[in-house]
């Protein structure tokens, strides 16, 4: 019997823009598996955590606006207020008004939810290189220009402008 992943991409075998999609497709669901493994004793999500650390290290003392939140992970700010709301029962995270504008909700990462993300990101980093210097460092580095490239061009199609990338 074929195994599930190379009847895929057999099944787009000389197709190479079905080739990368499908491939892309199947390395995140790999990836995927790997950080729910890797979060799961911690009782975090990938999503969760990459909360956590813009928080962090964007918001600095002020914390970020639920709109910025959503900016940054590319998610509707519905999702984000469900998204905040877990953080916030987890302890994690704390829901202010700002101070320049009291229609704007400003999040703040808590003590606890800070030395989660200080307990966690080591590790994190690790899982990381291993997952990626499964390649060369050469291929590594022509694989990062190439996605940067597309992207950038993606982000520029999206938004109708012309990518000069």
């Amino acid at each position: 019997m074929i195994a599930p992943t190379n009847f895929y991409l057999n099944a787009v075998k000389g197709r190479p823009s079905a080739e990368v999609f499908n491939a892309m497709l199947h390395i995140y669901s790999l990836l995927q598996m790997e950080m729910d493994k890797y979060f799961g004793p911690y009782d975090l999500t990938p999503v969760k955590f990459n909360t956590l650390l813009l928080i962090k290290y964007l918001g600095g003392k002020e914390g970020l606006s639920q709109n910025e939140i959503s900016h940054h992970m590319i998610v509707t700010p519905s999702n984000i207020t469900r998204l905040i709301d877990r953080l916030i029962a987890d302890g994690y995270a704390e829901r202010t008004v700002s101070i320049h504008d009291r229609r704007v909700k400003m999040i703040k990462i808590t003590k606890p939810g800070s030395q989660i993300v200080d307990k966690v990101l080591r590790g994190y980093g690790d899982m990381i290189q291993q997952s990626v210097y499964l390649l060369e460092r050469s291929e590594v580095e022509q694989l990062s220009a190439l996605l940067l490239k597309w992207f950038h061009r993606l982000d520029a199609q999206k938004r109708g402008m012309k990518s000069g990338v």
